[in-house]
């Protein structure tokens, strides 16, 4: 009887289980007989066929761990003779019946598409040239694309609502809100517009709007600023009050920048936007998602490369570098692989994991020591090797500044992933 030789085997020193690849040895009816791996240790005398790719022998594997070519040589007995004529009795019982009587009924032709019009009957039915260029596509998008639908046109098909096709369209959020006014004054309101401004323009003798919006006086005077008149948006003048204030301003030399701060009750908080593209801010900043976008290294003038940053329910840090093994071992400062003061690493975080360990070089398994101190070691399995290895860590924040932030717990810095909306009644 042929031996069978589909695929490939995978056998563990001392192991009964073969594992196969690319084999089919259920659906081959093997019943039994004996494996003869292409390799240097014994044949395998099958005790059970266990699935297409799952075989138990009756003896251990006594060769190396590896993955071979090999014969399968049937049993050639009653067992195999019954188990052939057991399936060829079963494709037979499958082969009687009227469904595959019914297609068997019909004459094929060119263009034509085979398909059920009852219990038990079947037809023949037109299948076109265009038809067939739309069964092939591969998704929706593709199919859109046969269908003469332009790739604007399907970023419009795909959206859920108006709301999302006007986004599409380019329309802005503010202007959507336009859009659903049902009448001027809406609209005046939605713009922020007076029925009436409270003076007359031309001979208004102080520059106030009903008293809450004031051109006049500074952030800063003298010293080595150069400054602009500010913007000031006031609840009223009572000490206290809530304040917003905005002004441009120089500091001769070295920056001009567009500042705004934020005050009541006496205290303040500032907001800075510099001439050299810095953004300062004192507390989280909030948004859908956070890009990142700078000129394409390949075509600066022509196009540009954005990333989006990775979200997480963690105000996470994250490390990473490499270290050589010595005798198996390797011990990495975090605060020194990332050119940090000793000791950041450890005052800046908590609950820090190591997430990734990947061998440079060979094959040993690898496990990491607990992280102290901003410090860990690497294991490797082999006390021997030398290899180089990557590693990867993250951390929570534990500084006091995060303690700060109106979305983390002050006692343990985490973030508080989840809160109730506003109410804006």
């Amino acid at each position: 009887m042929t031996a069978y030789t589909t695929g490939t085997i995978t056998l563990t020193n001392g192991s009964t289980a073969v594992t196969g690849d690319g084999t089919g040895w259920a659906t081959a009816l093997i019943a039994g007989g004996v494996i003869y791996p292409q390799a240097a240790g014994n044949p395998l005398p099958i005790a059970s066929v266990d699935s297409n790719t799952e075989i138990t022998a009756a003896t251990e594997w006594t060769g190396a761990t590896g993955t071979y070519a090999y014969a399968l040589q049937r049993q050639d007995d009653a067992n195999q003779v019954i188990a052939n004529a057991v399936a060829l009795a079963d494709y037979i019982q499958r082969l009687d019946n009227e469904t595959l009587s019914a297609l068997a009924g019909l004459t094929p032709a060119a263009d034509r598409l085979a398909y059920f019009s009852g219990a038990g009957t079947a037809e023949l039915t037109t299948l076109t040239s265009f038809a067939r260029s739309l069964i092939d596509d591969a998704n929706a998008s593709t199919a859109l694309t046969t269908l003469g639908v332009s790739a604007f046109a399907k970023t419009l098909l795909d959206d859920a609502d108006a709301s999302a096709a006007l986004t599409t369209l380019g329309v802005s959020a503010f202007a959507k809100t336009l859009l659903d006014d049902a009448d001027a004054s809406s609209a005046r309101s939605t713009l922020g517009a007076q029925a009436a401004l409270g003076y007359t323009p031309v001979n208004a003798a102080a520059p106030d709007v009903s008293g809450s919006l004031i051109s006049t006086g500074w952030f800063i005077s003298g010293g080595a600023f150069n400054n602009t008149r500010s913007l000031i948006l006031q609840q009223s003048a009572a000490a206290g009050a809530v304040r917003a204030e905005m002004q441009a301003l120089e500091r001769v030399g070295f920056y001009y920048t567009w500042l705004f701060r934020l005050s009541a009750g006496g205290a303040w908080v500032d907001m800075e936007f510099r001439s050299d593209g810095s953004l300062t801010v004192p507390g989280s900043i909030n948004g859908a998602s956070k890009n990142f976008l700078i000129d394409h290294p390949l075509d600066p003038f022509n196009r540009d490369l954005i990333f989006s940053s990775t979200e997480s329910p963690h105000y996470g840090v994250e490390a990473w570098g490499v270290a050589r093994l010595e005798g198996g071992r390797a011990t990495v400062d975090i605060d020194a692989a990332s050119n940090l003061t000793t000791g950041t690493w450890a005052a800046l975080t908590q609950n820090t994991i190591v997430t990734s360990l990947q061998n440079q070089d060979g094959f040993a398994r690898l496990r990491p020591g607990p992280v102290a101190g901003g410090q860990f070691e690497i294991i490797a399995e082999d006390d021997e090797c030398g290899d180089l290895v990557a590693w990867r860590v993250v951390a929570d924040r534990n500084d006091p500044v995060v303690k700060t932030l109106g979305n983390a717990d002050p006692e343990t810095g985490l973030l508080i992933p989840e809160a109730d909306k506003e109410d804006l009644a």
